[in-house]
């Protein structure tokens, strides 16, 4: 901990006082360790006008914002910000205000009209001032293609199809005395549309970590704040700790696997704030890492994670920290050179099985599978022996087991995955994609015209993520707070974590889920509890983009105690739902059904890309009943089988008067209890061929 004095004063050895705000306060203490900055104007935004394909050239194609570029240059009057254009099918395009914008992932989708969603450009402007002449280093990106002009310059120019990569373009930007401008094109095929540009000069690491605890303490960020505290890790200014895989030592020590080929140990990892954190180099050279586990085995400590062709398991045989043995422990799925070959895991089960889900390749809009168990979850013997285990997953990123041992994974919303799911990994099922079946053909057990299997937990798109990453289950006791036996969902985009549960409802899991933590520096990858009890985040924003104002690292999240008040489970019954709140709830508040609102829709099963909330109904709440000072139940009208069902009970306060910190949830309603197994089957498209 720091000292009192430490506390009172200073931070990184200058003076730091609470000022009025967390940006004046953050702002000053920057300025007395970095000296004056660059000050970015307000961004604007022009959007709506028309793009055609990458491969014809069209963002190079001169439309007419563009004449406002000889105003742009140092010093110049900037845009017209009053002026209007015509853009696709005769829509008037206006400047409007984003804001600060910098060091985020910035939406793009800023029209609710369809023709506007796809095919599509838009232009983006702001300033930068700076008291005398500066080199200012940056990276950006988009999805997709972008021009970049600095001072009517230009300095970036790439027409492609492409997810956000916020560090995509490395600039140095040539600032002059006064006002700078810059001015940003970029075109949107299908899909995300997003822009990224990352001008924060950083601060020292430890530094950064000391400042960010200090904040954090005199100006939480939300109610959730005051139960749950995220400290951050000093990342070495010289490593990308690009997180793909969490575990930890028998002694503790957390080790950290990134998509770089490297695994570290972090020694000093549990100081509160962590400013002695030192990342130690474990192993190095390895093929993108996407998971991390240690256990002991009969010859010692080991640990094994999952590159893009092999399970491999590694140890240190001198007790240097280094590790001596690199041992290829299973290497029997394929890899054709695709990109979006990525491999996850290990998760042991209890009977000592590593279980693997392999990504599909993609070639075009659709998922395939060219080499074998692509589409797959297949788990790994402790012998090495690889059985393959069920298919239809897409982009499988996250493995978890539940609290009696079965095995689930998280599925990210794309070709026939209308939105972020959770499913069990049962033998034999097939999950929806249709890039694995091709495998089944004379594998023993398996139909090669399976029945999909209904998932567990649907996510609902942008409410509760988007793009969902790792299972860990809150194991702990009590220990991070009152929702002990849930999963913890990271969400790379949004970077939050969110909860889910399960029940077994009539032969088939099913549950819900609700929000949780937020406010994450990247996107959260990886999860995992330590032997104390707080919870290790592990981040990354390449390849997928996040909300987070860093490309990577690592925080640490600690229950500071008291009695947060939530919902915190929706349970089914026959005729509606058992709500679970983590304290006494207001009686009067609880028993007027007018509290809540219940609402249910369903996705269309298709090979498009997502799909959009589909058949939406209301249900009036017919009764509430207490169970007791933290339950109770939901009489619902016209509950519907194989619809996800949103539980919203905001107005109901906990007996002390506190409000909810969330207070909302989406339960998946396969089967309705007592209605028999089954429910869930309606007519549905039988699965497409796999096409090469």
């Amino acid at each position: 901990m720091l000292s009192l004095a430490q506390q009172d004063t200073t931070v990184g050895g200058v003076p730091y006082e609470k000022l009025e705000t967390r940006a004046a306060t953050e702002a000053a203490v920057r300025g007395r360790v970095l000296g004056d900055e660059p000050q970015w104007g307000s961004w604007r935004l022009l959007s709506g006008f028309s793009f055609g394909e990458h491969a014809q050239g069209e963002l190079a194609r001169t439309l007419a914002p563009e004449a406002e570029l000889p105003r742009l240059g140092h010093g110049g009057a900037g845009p017209d910000l009053s002026a209007t254009y015509t853009g696709k099918q005769d829509f008037t395009v206006r400047w409007r205000e984003l804001g600060a914008i910098a060091n985020r992932r910035v939406d793009l989708h800023v029209h609710e009209e369809d023709y506007l969603q796809d095919n599509v450009l838009c232009y983006l402007w702001t300033t930068v001032t700076v008291r005398e002449d500066r080199l200012l280093p940056i990276t950006t990106g988009s999805d997709d293609g972008m021009r970049f002009w600095m001072n009517g310059e230009l300095l970036v120019d790439i027409d492609v199809g492409r997810g956000l990569d916020s560090a995509a373009h490395a600039l140095t930007l040539e600032l002059k005395a006064g006002v700078n401008h810059v001015f940003v094109k970029v075109s949107e095929g299908a899909g995300g549309w997003d822009f990224q540009i990352n001008s924060r000069v950083p601060l020292p690491p430890r530094v950064e970590a000391e400042l960010s605890y200090r904040l954090d303490q005199d100006f939480p960020s939300s109610p959730l704040a005051r139960h749950w505290q995220t400290l951050t890790y000093p990342i070495p200014a010289d490593e990308l700790i690009e997180v793909g895989g969490l575990a930890f030592l028998s002694d503790g020590r957390p080790l950290v696997a990134t998509r770089r080929g490297d695994v570290f140990v972090i020694n000093g990892a549990y100081g509160e704030p962590p400013l002695d954190a030192h990342f130690v180099r474990f192993a190095a050279g390895l093929h993108e890492p996407l998971g991390l586990a240690a256990r002991r085995d009969a010859d010692g400590e080991a640990v094994y994670t999952v590159q893009r062709g092999e399970l491999t398991r590694l140890m240190d045989l001198d007790g240097d920290d280094r590790a001596d043995l690199y041992e290829t422990f299973c290497d029997d799925w394929g890899v054709s050179g695709n990109y979006h070959e990525f491999a996850f895991g290990p998760k042991f089960d209890r009977a000592g099985n590593a279980w693997v889900t392999l990504n599909v390749g993609f070639c075009g809009a659709l998922g395939k599978s060219v080499v074998p168990w692509r589409g797959w979850a297949v788990k790994i013997s402790p012998d090495g022996q690889l059985t393959p285990v069920c298919d239809g997953v897409r982009s499988p990123n996250g493995i978890g087991m539940w609290t009696d041992g079965e095995m689930f994974y998280l599925d990210n919303q794309g070709d026939y995955i209308a939105t972020n799911r959770l499913s069990h990994l049962s033998p034999g099922s097939w999950h929806g994609h249709p890039a694995g079946l091709r495998w089944r053909e004379g594998l023993a057990g398996f139909s090669e015209k399976p029945e999909r299997q209904p998932a567990a937990v649907w996510f609902p798109y942008r409410k509760m993520g988007q793009s969902t990453a790792d299972l860990c289950l809150d194991d702990t006791g009590g220990a991070f707070g009152p929702f002990t036996d849930q999963f913890l969902v990271g969400d790379q985009m949004n970077a939050t974590v969110m909860r889910a549960w399960l029940e077994e409802v009539e032969g088939h899991y099913q549950g819900g889920c609700a929000p949780f933590l937020s406010g994450f520096q990247s996107g959260v990858n990886r999860m995992a509890f330590a032997p104390d009890g707080s919870l290790i985040v592990g981040m990354t924003d390449r390849g997928w983009g996040s909300v987070g104002n860093k490309t990577h690292g690592v925080q640490r999240v600690v229950f500071t105690g008291g009695q947060p008040f939530d919902l915190a489970r929706v349970l089914a019954r026959p005729t509606g739902f058992v709500l679970e709140f983590t304290a006494a709830v207001d009686a009067d508040a609880a028993t007027d059904p007018g509290s809540y609102s219940v609402g249910s829709h369903t996705y269309e099963y298709h090979a498009e890309y997502g799909a959009p909330e589909d058949g939406h109904s209301t249900h009036e709440v017919l009764a509430a009943t207490l169970l007791d000072e933290r339950r109770v139940e939901l009489s619902v009208a016209g509950l519907r089988a194989g619809f996800v069902h949103s539980v919203d009970a905001t107005g109901v306060p906990s007996s002390a008067g506190s409000s909810p910190l969330h207070g909302k949830a989406w339960y998946t309603l396969i089967n309705i209890p007592g209605a028999g197994p089954r429910q869930w089957l309606s007519p549905a498209a039988e699965p497409s061929e796999q096409h090469d």
